[in-house]
């Protein structure tokens, strides 16, 4: 299944994010990923067949991430590989760079007449990248995780957190380098508040 695609909010923000951008804080858009929401019981048959197309298990935990977890493969490599973040029990983000048609008919094959659900939502998500010596100072002033302050945020975990009004998926690449993920119509309000809280952090 596939959501009709819709230009990127963040397009009108492009040159203010290239302003906002030097050398401690660095923020983008990065424009050519694929993602899916998969709605699934990690136990079911149909899970066990969709993680073979995957080439990895659905994370059980909040904050896991599973395979490429750093997104090192995904982000700079040459292989078709993929990682699939926890959301909420029983709901993943896949993320890749993989043909978005032909992963979404091999996970429809694989869930076949299985309970599940499974959306191609790479034109109704936004992914910003935030990395610089100074991204975690700035994340700390304006992100609030939504569920209790987890013990521990290391690179390659992700949750569920909010930037003023924005819900999103922060996703922890390396001690400096995050990707973001808010839906589209959190985009423009996400990027306007990411903009004054590297100018505040500047200031």
């Amino acid at each position: 299944m596939h959501e009709d695609a819709v230009a990127s909010p963040a397009d009108e923000f492009s040159e203010a994010m290239d302003a906002a951008t030097d050398t401690t804080v660095q923020i983008s858009e990065i424009t050519d990923l694929t993602l899916f929401r998969i709605e699934i019981d990690p136990d079911s048959e149909g899970a066990q067949r969709m993680t073979k197309v995957l080439g990895t298990e659905f994370p059980r935990y909040s904050g896991e991430v599973n395979g490429d977890a750093l997104a090192q493969e995904i982000l700079y490599g040459t292989r078709q590989v993929v990682a699939t973040l926890n959301v909420e029990p029983h709901v993943f983000l896949v993320v890749s760079r993989v043909d978005p048609i032909k992963l979404g008919r091999a996970l429809d094959t694989a869930l076949g007449n299985h309970d599940g659900f499974v959306v191609d939502v790479s034109a109704n998500r936004t992914v910003i990248n935030l990395s610089g010596s100074g991204a975690p100072k700035v994340l700390d002033a304006n992100a609030t995780f939504e569920d209790a302050s987890p013990k521990y945020f290391e690179p390659g975990m992700a949750f569920r957190v909010r930037v003023g009004d924005s819900a999103l998926m922060l996703w922890k690449l390396s001690k400096q380098e995050y990707l973001m993920v808010p839906r589209k119509s959190d985009t423009a309000p996400f990027v306007i508040n990411m903009l004054d809280a590297i100018e505040d952090y500047r200031s």
